[in-house]
């Protein structure tokens, strides 16, 4: 694995310094939540990343080891992305996150996602995991997804 720079030896230091810019946040909330696994499609969410900032994030992903990348069995000229072992254990944070943020959003956020935490927080993590991890199996196992 790739280090990244440590200004200190704090964890919530080391943390900010994979998740301290909203980039990589939102790349991940479009894995986990939006089923979206490729550049061009982060590329074409409505916050406008740039290809360069977008490019960099993937690869500080990739090099923390919290996605995996696999050419697509569609296009070989096109690659997807998956949730390592590591990165499935963002999804309690992303999901504590997609909370705050549908409750305090001052134009109402996700109701969706907000009804089904409030329901069960515990299942909604349990759920996406398995979602995200039978994805990255079958991708894995050169079966369409």
């Amino acid at each position: 694995m790739k280090t990244i720079g440590t200004r200190s030896t704090c964890p919530i230091s080391y943390s900010l310094d994979i998740f301290g810019d909203k980039w990589t946040l939102l790349i991940l909330r479009d894995m986990i939540f939006r089923d979206r696994n490729s550049w061009l499609e982060w590329k074409a969410a409505d916050e406008n990343i740039a290809p360069s900032v977008l490019t960099d994030r993937v690869n500080l992903l990739i090099n923390q080891e919290l996605i995996i990348k696999k050419v697509s069995p569609h296009n070989a000229s096109k690659f997807l992305f998956y949730l390592s072992d590591k990165g499935l254990e963002l999804i309690p944070l992303m999901v504590d996150i997609m909370e705050f943020g549908s409750r305090h959003h001052p134009d109402g956020g996700s109701k969706y996602w907000l009804k089904k935490i409030e329901t069960s927080k515990k299942k909604t993590i349990a759920e996406l995991r398995e979602k995200m991890l039978a994805i990255r199996e079958a991708a894995l196992n050169n079966q369409i997804v």
